[in-house]
């Protein structure tokens, strides 16, 4: 598999057979004891591991069982970073206003949330290589003090103006990154594949409980103490956080989550640090951060394209270019990848879910982001009332995590399964996008649409994520689950730039046509003071116009027009999700957790 046989040793393979997506039917083995085997040819769009010998010995559940109470100690602890990473997100979202004022940087209010989610973005991936190597709790707890020490900054004198705070904030992103992909690595560690899915979806809740409570703290803290606490009150989480981790997070000695530099002292007696650079792919590790901190930038500017002429966008994109050419032609090229690039190209599992994953995570947040501005714009509902129509995405989103891990846990089986809840996922958004047709607020319909689409992206998660362990042998697993994240938060920027752009756009067009066109209008206003208006409609999308009917009626067909294209975009993006998820086989789940011995 490329990894060094000193160092990493044995590993728990899971060995597939045939072409036919569904594997669980008796073809599939789960042995420990054998040494790395070397990546088989192709064979069927699936990479096949070396068939183990007659006498390999079968892994169990007592393998390195820690008890249940242990074991649920160690997942909370876990659930308590991705909590705080969630919650941390939604409090600056909250607050941007706030501190954009204050330090009188309106105009690059956008780059203290972007700098978070580009160093987040861009240091994601590497975090699976880095804890094979180092270890899930050493790579665990410097993720919680990168955070802590980047938000004590963001409350401190430091952040003095906006750009010592997107310093800050992109401190702080290096760590609320690892401390999200870490905690679900680690609990492949803990948790056998069959039993993963419910652990997932608790992850899942966990997560969407700390981005709920992170907009209602950061209002309560901004009007009592000032916006700094709500970045100061994290600090004291965080360390707390390093130190439970630290404290809880004992893997047994035959986990492979130990890391290599673990394993070869303890088998060793001493290990070579000099070897360090070659065992995480150093130069490809720098390589990745730098094409994605590009990509990330390159999504930044979609938001508004106009910010950049002609050269500048060109030379963006050779540059997006050349540094991801620089990164395939490393990785393709080491023995100790931090992408293994072959096997993602090789295993269609690893594809189907990552491209599933990224396509339903632009519809998501295209959809989370551009119907609450519909409901306010057209509708004229305030934010209270389109929170209250939000409800049913966090019931959705409870509901479809619990019941995929629910069903997962009982049959074994995922793919028929979450082939259904797509295709409902994919109506979800229909539905939502049918909406945007209608000029007068539908009641308490509205308080039910973003049911269906929490339910399908609830499961997607799961599964995907399910699908891509069971695919691949143990010494990939914390690879392929940075992969996952990777896909799901450049998806989530892409998905709410590129609605940005097709609304933004929509929007103008139909401003320009409607008012701009409307002689009436013009007959009253003139056309210097129409063009005024829109602009301003265009940077605020609450700027009245009931002054006159027929300009109120104009600008809300606008609005209109503009949410149609950016739901519209949301409902391709759900059905190119469900294309590629069929591309996903079966793999067999198995119930016992990984172990070296």
């Amino acid at each position: 598999m490329g990894e060094t046989d000193a160092l990493l040793a044995t590993q728990h393979i899971s060995h597939s057979h045939g072409s036919n997506s569904n594997l669980n039917d008796g073809t599939q083995q789960n042995w420990q004891g054998q040494e790395d085997p070397v990546l088989a040819p192709l064979l069927n769009g699936e990479i096949s591991a070396a068939p183990p010998p007659k006498d390999a010995p079968i892994s169990s559940n007592e393998a390195h069982s820690l008890g249940a109470v242990k074991t649920n100690l160690m997942v909370g602890v876990l659930f308590m970073g991705t909590f705080l990473a969630a919650m941390d997100m939604t409090v600056v979202t909250t607050l941007l206003p706030n501190i954009a004022s204050d330090l009188e940087a309106s105009s690059q209010m956008s780059w203290i949330a972007t700098s978070y989610l580009l160093s987040c973005s861009s240091f994601q991936p590497m975090y699976g290589k880095l804890s094979n190597v180092l270890g899930r709790r050493e790579m665990l707890v410097a993720a919680n003090l990168f955070f802590a020490v980047g938000c004590l900054l963001c409350g401190s004198s430091f952040s003095s103006n906006v750009w010592y705070l997107s310093i800050a904030r992109f401190i702080a992103g290096i760590g609320g990154g690892g401390m999200n992909t870490l905690s679900t690595i680690a609990i492949s560690d803990l948790i056998p594949l069959r039993q993963r899915g419910m652990y997932q979806g608790l992850g899942n809740i966990c997560y969407s409980l700390g981005s709920a409570s992170g907009s209602v703290l950061g209002a309560l803290l901004q009007k009592s103490v000032g916006w700094r606490w709500a970045f100061l009150i994290q600090v004291p989480i965080a360390a707390l956080s390093a130190a439970l981790v630290f404290i809880t997070l004992k893997l047994p000695d035959e986990s492979p989550g130990r890391g290599s530099v673990w394993i070869a002292i303890k088998e060793n007696g001493h290990f070579d640090w000099s070897q360090i650079p070659h065992l995480i792919d150093l130069v490809g590790c720098i390589s990745l951060v730098s094409a994605m901190l590009v990509l990330m930038v390159t999504i930044t500017f979609l938001n508004d394209p106009g910010q950049l002429g002609l050269y500048e966008w060109a030379a963006l994109l050779l540059v997006l270019a050349l540094t991801f050419g620089y990164f395939v032609h490393t990785e393709l090229n080491v023995e100790n990848p931090v992408i293994p690039l072959k096997l993602v190209v090789g295993n269609r599992t690893i594809l189907s879910s990552s491209l599933t994953n990224w396509f339903c995570t632009m519809a998501m947040f295209a959809a989370m982001y551009f119907m609450p501005i519909f409901w306010q714009a057209a509708y004229g509902l305030t934010p209270w009332d389109v929170g209250l129509r939000s409800i049913s995405n966090f019931l959705g989103i409870s509901i479809g995590s619990l019941g995929s891990g629910l069903y997962i846990k009982a049959t074994g089986k995922y793919r028929t399964y979450s082939l259904v809840i797509y295709s409902l996922f994919v109506l979800g958004i229909l539905t939502l996008f049918l909406t945007t047709f209608h000029r007068d607020s539908l009641g308490y319909m509205e308080y039910f649409l973003m049911f269906l689409p929490g339910v399908g992206y609830a499961t997607m998660l799961t599964v995907t994520l399910l699908a891509l362990i069971a695919s691949v042998d143990y010494s990939h697993q914390a690879q392929v689950t940075s992969i996952q994240y990777a896909f799901r938060a450049t998806g989530s920027t892409f998905g709410v730039a590129l609605a940005g752009l097709v609304y933004q756009t929509g929007l103008k067009y139909k401003l320009k046509t409607a008012v701009l066109g409307s002689s009436e209008l013009l007959s009253k206003y003139g056309v210097h003071k129409l063009e005024k208006w829109c602009q301003e409609i265009i940077t605020d999308n609450l700027f009245d116009t009931s002054f006159d009917k027929t300009l109120q009626y104009k600008t809300t067909g606008s609005f209109m027009f503009g949410s149609q294209g950016a739901i519209g975009f949301a409902l391709v993006m759900a059905i190119l999700g469900l294309i590629s998820s069929m591309f996903t086989r079966e793999h067999f789940l198995h119930t016992s957790v990984p172990s070296r011995t």
